[in-house]
């Protein structure tokens, strides 16, 4: 449950060395730590919860929804499409973005999600115009409720999605100092050729695969929504319209 990781213009022979010198000593245990301190589950939503934070220095309205989402012990696939769905949502042409910022009922409006081992979680941010929380709420439910609709995205959006994580893929590899990071990361969370697999995966994500993503972990599920506001923007706010 240890990784050593070397970046950099290094001598092999020298870093395998020093890591001898430095570890060389360590004894594997006798048991297996994982299963004699078992990592419990996240106990699932049941519930839609609320929260408010009334905060002076909030300049706009910025509301946050969380799901639980997929974890890459229980289902590798829908981490993948998850990733092309917020990927596909994010762009300046989708549909969230155009009925949503090109509208004028938000400022911005981001879908995200972080690949984990243990429910992994989907975020939704959403910065409203200022006197129009209710709209973009309402609008962004409506939304939602659409993200299993086949004609929500086209195609030409999920392969360019799916372009957009390849490249952001290649860009991560431009420096050793931020790789090991990534190489590390993913490790941890699934193994090395989830991410060493990572990019081909991503190519053979399904309109299916996005449905099934959407209808499994979003659409109807229990969250958690808070709002960030001051005191002359906390009138008019609303979770469940």
């Amino acid at each position: 449950n240890t990784m050593l990781v070397v970046a950099g213009q290094v001598d092999y022979k020298e870093v395998f060395k020093e890591a001898k010198k430095i570890f060389g000593d360590w004894e594997p245990a006798d048991f297996d730590p994982f299963e004699k301190w078992e990592i419990p589950e996240f106990e699932p939503l049941t519930e839609d919860k609320f929260y408010v934070t009334n905060n002076e220095n909030a300049q706009v309205p910025v509301v946050m929804i969380g799901y639980h989402g997929p974890d890459t012990r229980g289902d590798i696939k829908s981490t993948y499409a998850a990733d092309v769905f917020s990927f596909i949502l994010g762009q300046a042409s989708s549909k969230l973005q155009r009925e949503m910022v090109d509208a004028g009922l938000a400022l911005q409006v981001d879908v995200g999600y972080q690949t984990c081992k243990f429910t992994g979680p989907i975020t939704i941010t959403l910065v409203p115009v200022p006197g129009k929380t209710r709209a973009a709420m309402k609008a962004l439910n409506e939304h939602i409720d659409q993200w299993d609709s086949e004609d929500y995205f086209t195609d030409d959006q999920m392969e360019t999605a799916k372009n957009l994580l390849a490249i952001d893929d290649a860009y991560g590899k431009e420096k050793t100092s931020e790789f090991v990071h990534t190489v590390t990361y993913w490790w941890a969370v699934a193994d090395i050729q989830y991410y060493t697999n990572y990019v081909e995966n991503l190519q053979e994500v399904t309109r299916e695969d996005i449905t099934n993503y959407v209808t499994t972990y979003i659409k109807g599920k229990p969250r958690v929504t808070g709002i960030l506001v001051n005191d002359d923007l906390l009138p008019g706010v609303i979770f469940n319209e």
